[in-house]
């Protein structure tokens, strides 16, 4: 009986107390990260000029992600995604080509069909800008959401 109430018996319990927050505090296991690339459509008649990103779900399921406020882009320029999906986070990364023409492109519009029926978290990044955007959607259909990027 004197054991429990030794010092040995305190730092042992001491260490597998430790141990047992040391593995709580672990990060779980993500999945591998799946990449995809989409091409988008660049457009030269949309009114909003402050920059920002609409996400619509559409009744197939798809996600459609509009980008209004586009600038330094001409409309033979390119617009794409890339999109990196681990787990439920998702990073959209922007690329613009701006292109030499002389109209201007001042937005785009982008299906993305890599999705399940689930609630993500998006991370929309533009390096191009410096500009970002975060927000929380459930791909079903007609659900939607708008951010300024920042």
């Amino acid at each position: 009986m004197s054991f429990f109430t030794s010092i040995e018996f305190f730092v042992i319990m001491a260490f597998i107390a430790a141990a047992v927050v040391a593995l709580a505090a672990m990060p779980s296991k993500r999945g591998a990260a799946r990449m995809f690339y989409y091409g988008g459509e660049l457009d030269s008649s949309a009114t909003p000029s402050i920059p920002g990103v609409v996400a619509l779900v559409d009744e197939q399921g798809q996600l459609l992600l509009y980008r209004f406020g586009l600038d330094g882009v001409s409309m033979d320029g390119a617009y794409s995604l890339a999109v990196t999906i681990t787990g439920f986070d998702v990073t959209i990364d922007e690329r613009l080509t701006a292109g030499h023409g002389d109209t201007a492109a001042t937005s785009a519009v982008v299906r993305c069909d890599c999705f399940g029926r689930e609630r993500y978290h998006f991370h929309f990044r533009s390096e191009a800008t410096g500009r970002s955007a975060a927000f929380t959607l459930n791909i079903r259909p007609g659900n939607r959401i708008e951010r300024r990027l920042e």
